[in-house]
């Protein structure tokens, strides 16, 4: 259950999974805060689901049409990454429970590296809405080593050349997750750096960079 309201300058978004729900609020044109409450049981969730709607209702709000495939996808800072702050085309792409895992090194975000990138653009999204996720990547590597960087070939003797290779494979799923899109040039990018750190990993660890590699390939990307 989507539901999303308004009242006067501000919004107050809801949307409800199975046993847990997200709120999200602030002044219209904001990004706003965003909180997740889990609970024991589906019913106990959705009752107090209901609650905070009537609540908010009673006070003024309104029900308003709403476009969540154009949302921003932001999550709880003290909870993390999760399927319902995650975008719709996200999850129903990249269904593995690795994949949103914050506590898996090998995954997009589970690493310092890829927790880092994904907070980095929520920030830098914030503030404004339409950024280019390679030139950010490359940003980061930039500033890493302290000189330009336009491509992988920049680092490929760099002493911490994997760790780049981590923030552009991360930066191409952190776009999708936070926007439901993916340029380009981003996947193509994304997935060179994934089969660099096949090639880094150990043998047991590469059938899940595969995966990644196949299923960022596959991805539909932004016209």
């Amino acid at each position: 259950m989507n539901t999303s309201l308004q009242h006067t300058t501000k919004f107050w978004n809801i949307r409800v999974g199975t046993d847990e729900f997200v709120v999200q609020y602030g002044k219209l044109g904001t990004v706003g805060k965003v909180q997740l409450k889990s609970f024991n049981t589906a019913e106990e969730c959705k009752k107090e689901a209901d609650k905070l709607v009537r609540q908010k209702l009673k006070k003024g709000y309104v029900e308003v049409d709403y476009d969540w495939d154009n949302h921003l996808y932001f999550d709880d800072p003290e909870i993390g990454p999760d399927q319902l702050t995650a975008h719709p085309r996200f999850n129903a792409h990249f269904q593995e429970d690795f994949y949103l895992d914050c506590t898996d090194e090998f995954s997009p975000f589970g690493s310092d590296e890829g927790a880092d990138v994904l907070v980095m653009f929520e920030d830098a999204i914030r503030k404004e809405r339409d950024i280019d996720f390679l030139v950010g990547a490359y940003d980061i590597v930039s500033g890493w080593m302290e000189r330009d960087v336009s491509s992988s070939d920049d680092w490929a003797t760099y002493e911490y050349g994997f760790d780049c290779d981590v923030v552009v494979m991360s930066s191409a799923f952190a776009s999708i997750k936070l926007t439901g899109h993916l340029d380009a040039a981003l996947q193509e990018e994304g997935v060179a750096a994934l089969d660099r750190l096949i090639q880094q990993v150990e043998p047991e660890d590469r059938p899940r960079f595969k995966l990644m590699s196949v299923q960022l390939n596959s991805f539909p990307t932004s016209i």
